[in-house]
């Protein structure tokens, strides 16, 4: 028996110029059934970015 599978975690990052591109790319991974963190999607308003950002790529 092998272990279980674990969902694949992706933490993107990106330059504002590439914000259309990498937003279609987080939008593919996770239809696709990819644990995808996108800032503009992930964060709530008043959230603190850097310490989401520091919890998001230490779950990854």
């Amino acid at each position: 028996m092998g272990e279980p599978k674990r969902p694949l975690k992706v933490f993107l990052c990106h330059a504002h110029a590439d914000c259309d591109r990498v937003r279609a790319l987080y939008t593919r991974l996770t239809k696709d059934g990819v644990d995808a963190w996108l800032d503009k999607a992930k964060l709530l308003p008043g959230q603190d970015l850097e310490l989401e950002i520091r919890k998001a790529v230490n779950e990854r």
